[in-house]
């Protein structure tokens, strides 16, 4: 997939300009920014929900965007929401994938609603659904704000083993997560999306180095 000369604008005010990259399916994607960069914006054309003022998107078909842990059908349980969406969609999903999931993610809803369930188990849910899914590009914003610890580190297991699937971009704000699971860290600017080449020892070197690139900003 590739995005070439993207630039976007609200109002007049500029949010980034030129903004290029090529992404590879077999790489896990972090990006970063300082807020209001335009970090969903741009997440946001990748997947074809919004236009861009200049520029174009390629090779992006079949992309899934997760923008939130919204679910529209609160009234069902897991289940049922997740068998209505694959009709909804047309299309099939493995039983077996998504009980293995239902256990690696320590997920049990039972016959709890949706409206029922915490922040973190509409996550939980979210996630579920995009995996089963199985996207060529996969694309998560701010995915895990909400996800323990344990949840985390399975799921970056999983995404890991499936990486040469897809492609997986997802933008965060802790230094941590993007460490632990990204193989390329892009810091999104004003004036372009940046490769930040992988030289860091530890989570908290590259929190420092990000930090200090927001307040030159």
């Amino acid at each position: 997939m590739k995005i070439t000369n993207l630039s976007k604008s609200y109002g007049g005010n500029p949010i980034f300009e030129d903004v290029t990259f090529s992404f590879s399916k077999g790489i896990i994607y972090s990006i970063f920014g300082v807020n209001g960069v335009g970090k969903t914006t741009l997440l946001n054309i990748i997947n074809g929900n919004l236009g861009a003022d200049i520029g174009r998107v390629e090779y992006n078909e079949g992309s899934l965007f997760i923008e939130d842990n919204h679910v529209p059908f609160e009234f069902m349980t897991a289940d049922e929401f997740i068998v209505t969406t694959f009709k909804f969609k047309k299309s099939n999903y493995s039983e077996e994938q998504k009980n293995e999931l239902f256990e690696r993610l320590n997920f049990q809803p039972g016959k709890k609603r949706i409206s029922e369930y915490s922040k973190g188990m509409r996550s939980k849910l979210v996630l579920i659904l995009a995996l089963l899914a199985n996207p060529p590009i996969l694309l998560l914003d701010e995915p895990f704000s909400d996800i323990d610890l344990v949840s985390f580190k399975e799921i970056s297991h999983i995404l890991k083993a499936e990486r040469n699937k897809r492609i997986v971009i997802f933008s965060t704000h802790v230094a941590k997560i993007a460490y632990e699971l990204a193989d390329k860290i892009l810091y999104l600017k004003n004036d372009g999306l940046f490769d930040l080449t992988r030289t860091f020892v530890s989570s908290d070197e590259l929190e420092k180095f990000v930090l200090e690139k927001m307040e030159n900003q």
